[in-house]
């Protein structure tokens, strides 16, 4: 596992920290292995949205819009019940 150290974090921050560690009654090291374990979620997440914007932006496809997701969802689920002889609904 990877080491950080961060310096010079003002007081009132190291406080805040340190008070909220407390108050979940964790240490501030591990409440701050979790926190930073969480931006290093969103970071992930963050560039996979951006990878994928880049690429339909790339390919000057149009992004997602609700008629998109419920086409999809039509075309999983298969016709509505009582229409099961007739196009999905909306078609």
């Amino acid at each position: 596992m990877a080491t950080i150290q961060i310096r010079d974090i003002p007081d009132e921050e190291y406080e805040a920290l340190r008070a909220a560690a407390s108050a979940e009654g964790k240490s501030l090291q591990s409440y701050m292995r979790e926190q930073a374990g969480f931006l290093a979620r969103v970071a992930r997440k963050r560039s996979v949205f951006e990878r994928l914007r880049a690429e339909l932006t790339e390919r000057n496809e149009p992004g997602v819009t609700a008629e998109t997701v419920v086409s999809d969802l039509d075309d999983i689920r298969g016709p509505w019940p009582g229409d099961e002889d007739a196009n999905h609904r909306g078609r």
